[in-house]
């Protein structure tokens, strides 16, 4: 028998394997002798009991290990790198290209040209790029000063007085190009209910631009999170949402896709209800995850979502992508374990777990009962966490991995939202897609903040010597100088000619209109008179001693 099983090793490669084992592997004392009825089956039996068993992938169980990750190996950060004199509107014509800018010019002057036809505006003349700049950049500077009405900035009212803006722009031209300020003609937008409406045509270049550049200027860490922003608007809308959980109430909801580490927004989407004539959307956090993931497809990131979005089905397909996906789910989901769904958990900090191949679903009692998904995190693995009781004393108390994870990686699109509202542009309007426009503005003034922030050549030293970072607010206060340039659009007023010092030379003069007094108009009084001072062409009082104080003003 034993020769029979040399023959049988000799008569193919020596080191061919057999289900799982060789030659090496079985050792000829422990082979039985002649006559015995041992097989191979048997020994592939015995050479496998101290094997770990087979996982069914297919099946909750209770019999939890670390699931296999393929690590992350991509690079991130900016997908450019400018030279050390670039400045600040380079970074952020690198998101809002100057293309961009050329677009609102010639849609804000068309516009003009058809609003005029039915109601004529003698003030109005056609913008350029550079005025339209100019027109950003105030608004930049608004968004830093936190004025709360734009006229305020006109205002010559002391201490509320703000002396650069106009000289800049007056406030008649900055109210013109505020009420023609357009961004595509919808004229051949078909209407509401035909095939082929878009309800963000108004915006769609913006649009369009802002999810290109926001995509090709930076790659993805390795860390993920999509959740829901809100602009708020309480005008009317036909896809304007209500949400009584969230800070702002009212609003346009938008998708995002943010990184936790820095908040750059990656992808974003905006809500617009459901089409009209189709049924309600089923899966509409599971289609929103797919659609702001497709980018990430293959590359192993790590996607984290609150419980709006997870579900057992969304997490399986996802893996399938070689997408990994943590964070709260809802414990009615389709898929979930029954064990989980009839979790009693009484005591703070027990935890109940079950796992399917990748796929773990954890209960955790923190003040309540918090229902994790996840198919990146090792269920073996308890951290602990600091919980203050009612009398103040602090205890420590085991929580799940996930927990960990979802609490440090899952807010990437809070943090790009507070950055944005930091210091925002956006200012009241009657029209919805200007609200959208100034979310666009300053989700790409942000991004480009970031990418001057991680850029080599523009690290910021502080005078000892110490790498600081450079601030919003110094980003903004470069970018609207920037911006506005050397532009100056104010018309200048010619001084009234003044011939010499002379007060001789300076007689009063009966005019034909009569007029204000120049000098009562100094301190806010109304005087009608007729005379005046013909070499100063300005009418003047006589008996309030209106001509001598003005002369004798100009003498000084």
């Amino acid at each position: 028998m034993a020769d029979d099983w040399a023959s049988f090793f000799e008569s193919d490669d020596e080191d061919e394997e057999f289900e799982g084992f060789s030659q090496s592997d079985i050792d000829e004392s422990e082979i039985g002798s002649v006559g015995s009825d041992i097989s191979l089956s048997d020994l592939e039996s015995e050479s496998s009991e101290d094997e770990e068993p087979e996982l069914d992938n297919d099946i909750w169980t209770n019999n939890l290990y670390k699931p296999p990750v393929t690590e992350f190996s991509q690079p991130f950060g900016a997908a450019f790198n400018l030279e050390k004199e670039k400045k600040a509107i380079d970074f952020f014509h690198k998101f809002f290209p100057f293309s961009l800018v050329e677009k609102l010019v010639e849609e804000t002057n068309s516009y003009a040209r058809k609003s005029i036809l039915t109601k004529p505006d003698k003030v109005w003349v056609e913008t350029t790029a550079v005025e339209m700049m100019a027109f950003l950049g105030i608004h930049v500077i608004f968004s830093v000063l936190g004025v709360p009405n734009y006229a305020l900035a006109w205002k010559k009212q002391w201490p509320f007085e703000i002396p650069s803006i106009p000289t800049i722009m007056t406030r008649t031209r900055f109210e013109r190009i505020s009420r023609y300020f357009h961004m595509k003609d919808t004229a051949n937008n078909p209407p509401r209910g035909q095939p082929g409406h878009d309800k963000l045509c108004h915006i769609r270049p913006v649009l369009d631009t802002l999810t290109t550049t926001c995509l090709e200027n930076y790659r993805p860490h390795k860390e993920q999170s999509i959740d829901e922003g809100m602009i708020a608007f309480k005008g009317r809308l036909s896809f304007k949402q209500y949400l009584p959980a969230k800070p702002t109430k009212f609003g346009i909801k938008v998708w995002e896709r943010a990184s936790p580490h820095n908040g750059y927004v990656h992808e974003f989407q905006v809500y617009t209800g459901r089409v009209a004539g189709v049924q309600v959307e089923e899966g509409l956090g599971s289609r929103v995850i797919k659609d702001l993931s497709r980018n990430l497809v293959g590359k192993y990131h790590v996607i984290y979502m609150d419980n709006f979005f997870s579900s057992p089905e969304l997490f399986d397909q996802l893996l399938q992508d070689r997408i990994y996906c943590a964070g709260t789910v809802r414990i009615n989901r389709r898929g979930m374990p029954e064990a989980i769904k009839g979790a009693k958990l009484k005591e703070r900090g027990e935890t109940l777990t079950m796992q399917k191949g990748n796929l773990v679903a954890t209960a955790w009692k923190d003040k309540k009962v918090v229902t994790y998904l996840s198919t990146n995190c090792d269920p073996t693995l308890v951290r602990t966490v600091r919980r203050r009781k009612k009398d103040g004393t602090v205890q420590d108390v085991p929580a799940p991995a996930v927990s960990e994870y979802y609490n440090k990686y899952m807010f990437g699109v809070d943090l790009a939202d507070q950055k944005r509202m930091q210091y925002s542009t956006c200012r009241k309007a009657r029209k919805w897609y200007k609200y959208l426009f100034w979310f666009c503005f300053d989700l790409a003034t942000v991004n480009a903040l970031i990418c001057m922030q991680e850029s080599a050549n523009h690290r910021k030293v502080s005078r000892t010597n110490k790498e600081t970072k450079l601030s919003q607010l110094e980003f903004r206060k470069a970018l609207a100088q920037q911006m506005i340039g050397q532009f100056r659009g104010v018309r200048k007023r010619k001084a009234p000619p003044v011939t010499g010092n002379c007060g001789l030379a300076h007689w009063p003069f009966q005019f034909e209109k009569p007029g204000r007094c120049k000098q009562c108009l100094k301190q806010n009084k109304r005087h009608e008179v007729s005379i005046g001072c013909k070499q100063c062409n300005v009418k003047l009082c006589i008996k309030n001693d209106c001509f001598f104080k003005y002369h004798e003003e100009l003498l000084k």
